[in-house]
């Protein structure tokens, strides 16, 4: 049996406000997936991310050349969020 949310796939478009990546692989698919600063902050806070962070990290550092007029930190938080949502 379809459940609601499937129903509502055929009545309009559903789209994924949230960077839990488990709860759009649980619940999708979905026609967008957004997120603002907080839920990206919020998200990325969690411990089950560290390795993701030191990646991100060393994966800014090594880029810090190609984006000079970025600081290395944003750099990292944009990778970071990146990796979350893809």
């Amino acid at each position: 049996m379809p459940s609601l949310l499937d129903h509502l796939r055929t009545r309009s478009q559903v789209d994924c406000d949230t960077l839990d990546a488990t709860v759009a692989a649980e619940l999708g698919p979905f026609v967008d997936c957004t997120s603002n600063q907080a839920i990206a902050y919020l998200e990325l806070c969690h411990t089950r991310h560290d390795d993701l962070i030191r990646e991100a990290k060393e994966l800014a550092s090594s880029l810090l050349n190609d984006y000079s007029d970025v600081p290395q930190q944003a750099l990292a938080v944009d990778i970071a969020v990146r990796y979350v949502l893809f």
